[in-house]
């Protein structure tokens, strides 16, 4: 038996973890932002009626708090209509929340849908209508964060059975408004509050992240309003999500009975809340809004005796810090600057340390990392295109597991990077120690194991799918560009400047087609002119071995990550 794949192996790994005091355990930070990804309903995912989430947060946790918004169009699709009022529920059966629709259709495939998985701290709860607190149509919600505050900004998703209950539907479109000292959560077309229904909330912050929008005649085009905010103007990867509030600040109502979503109009450079029915959208319905933040940071980590135990060296950036819901890509970088040189030869994976409150770096088979082995590190902003992916039972064939995501789907010539992600949300993952790769399988992109390892269950991965720019380009191994262990590529960022930050991850078949494997650890290295991907081991690079590669060049982008251009996507309306 390889030790490495036992359960003997994983225990070892924990108790050295522990010893080294990066045991993840505990609640996340009151500052965590939750996790935000994307959704998509697929043949995978789909059965019974519901769509399944697969989320180290979510899973086999029935007191996750779930939010769901209908996002039309995700970048790569054409954009699919679900005019049903959507719910969430936790699957028994499956230990998964579902997505699902209330008028018990099944949902529609290629539907997709923002998730918000909310973090556990007093903003956030489940309201259940009582014969005590329901008035007709509405149920009035008692929380000292929201009692006498007209201007508190409230996102409710139906929740069909939180803990201990029986399944309650409740098909009506719902929103919510303030009675003059409660908010409340009301059916929009006055049917009567079921006793037993019930929602996640969560009082949201004053922050910029979160706004008001109301529809005016000057951004109302038909069934649509669009919204004008920095945090998404131009901005297709925003995950927005909303809630109907149908008087803001406690003022006057607008009934806006109609079932909604979120879709960017390529056109405006805006994204907008649409009515899914086409229905006009009436002046002055207003809708809480809320985006997470476009920061990201591209940076060079080097380990030291301050910020390295053992095996793990800790990083320390705002960005990642009390987050661990942060998505790191890591790709070595033996000279940083062109000066020096410090190897790891080990397959490198990532996690969030909660008793640290900080991600971390850290080699898979447990030897120590070196002092200044040094690592190219990107935080991207939240966006569609960066997501955890899991392997799970539904995903994996032998030692591959495939990624189900719009950007990705039916491209041969998509960009992926991928990395490992130990404690994917700062929860205790499964280990695997192995050089790993991406490849085309002729439907969809995959992560695979070069060693042909089966894949485990359970492993998670960060993977980013950039868009294909001028940062970001295939370079594939050579008699030409190929010398001993390494091969030398050339990029107008990056020639001439040893300061460029290089992200790398290997590509069995660029364009879907050949392939060829290279099972060795790798790294990236400034020859004094040009970059270079190499092998760890000094192996021979194999002619034919093909890279993803990234170049950030921190002169020419001041965000330390381009997120691409957008002018080819094309224009369509919901």
């Amino acid at each position: 038996m390889d030790m490495k794949n036992g359960s003997a192996y994983h225990l070892l790994l924990a108790a050295q973890l522990t010893v080294a005091g990066i045991l993840m355990a505990g609640a996340a930070q009151a500052s965590d932002p939750g996790a935000q990804f994307v959704h998509m309903v697929t043949l995978d995912n789909v059965g019974g009626g519901v769509s399944r989430i697969d989320h180290p947060l979510t899973d086999n946790d029935q007191s996750a708090i779930v939010h769901v918004t209908q996002s039309w169009n995700p970048p790569g699709t054409s954009g699919t209509y679900n005019d049903h009022v959507v719910g969430v529920a936790y699957s028994d059966l499956d230990a998964r929340w579902v997505v699902f629709n209330h008028d018990a259709s099944t949902p529609t495939l290629g539907a997709a849908f923002n998730i918000w998985i909310a973090p556990t701290d007093g903003s956030t709860f489940v309201h259940t209508a009582t014969p005590a607190n329901i008035t007709n149509n509405h149920t009035v919600i008692d929380n000292p964060l929201t009692n006498g505050d007209p201007d508190a900004v409230l996102r409710v998703t139906q929740n069909a059975n939180p803990v201990g209950t029986a399944w309650i539907l409740n098909d009506h479109v719902v929103g919510v408004w303030y009675n003059g000292s409660n908010w409340a959560i009301f059916n929009q077309d006055m049917a009567a509050m079921p006793v037993g229904a019930s929602f996640n909330v969560s009082v949201l912050p004053d922050e910029p992240t979160v706004t008001v929008h109301t529809a005016t005649p000057a951004n109302i085009i038909g069934n649509w309003t669009s919204i004008d905010h920095p945090l998404t103007n131009n901005n297709p990867n925003a995950i927005v999500s909303i809630t109907q509030n149908s008087n803001p600040g406690g003022g006057g109502w607008v009934y806006n009975d109609h079932v909604v979503g979120v879709w960017y109009h390529d056109g405006i450079e805006r994204w907008a809340i649409f009515n899914q029915d086409h229905a006009d959208m009436p002046v002055g319905a207003s809708f809480n809004v809320s985006a997470p933040s476009l920061e990201s940071a591209a940076f060079v980590h080097s380990s030291d005796p301050g910020n390295t135990t053992f095996m793990t060296t800790y990083i320390d950036h705002p960005l990642s810090d009390d987050n661990p819901h942060a998505i790191l890509f890591v790709t070595q970088n033996w000279n940083p600057g062109g000066a020096g040189g410090v190897l790891n030869d080990h397959s490198v994976g990532t996690f969030y340390d909660s008793t640290r409150s900080k991600s971390a770096i850290f080699n898979q088979d447990l030897d120590g990392i070196p002092e200044g082995a040094s690592f190219n590190i990107s935080i991207p902003a939240v966006a569609t295109s960066t997501f955890v992916h899991r392997a799970s039972v539904f995903n994996i064939v032998d030692n591959w597991t495939t990624i189900d995501h719009p950007l990705a789907n039916g491209n041969p010539d998509a960009i992926i990077h991928a990395i490992h992600n130990y404690g994917p949300s700062g929860v205790l993952g499964v280990l695997n120690d192995h050089t790993i790769g991406v490849w085309y399988n002729g439907a969809n992109w995959a992560i695979f194991n070069q060693d042909h390892v089966d894949m485990p269950v359970g492993a998670s991965f960060n993977v980013s799918i950039p868009a294909v720019d001028a940062t970001t380009f295939v370079h594939t191994a050579s008699a030409a560009n190929t010398s001993g262990n390494s091969t030398v590529f050339h990029h107008p960022h990056s020639d001439g400047n040893p300061d460029a930050i290089v992200w790398v991850t290997q590509n069995w078949n660029p364009g879907g087609s050949g392939g060829v494997y290279n099972d060795h650890e790798i790294g990236v290295w400034y020859t004094g002119n040009h970059w270079s991907v190499f092998n760890q081991d000094d192996a021979p690079m194999p002619e034919g071995a093909s890279f993803n590669v990234t170049v950030t060049d921190p002169p020419f982008f001041s965000d330390g990550f381009e997120s691409g251009d957008t002018s080819a996507w094309s224009v369509a309306v919901p």
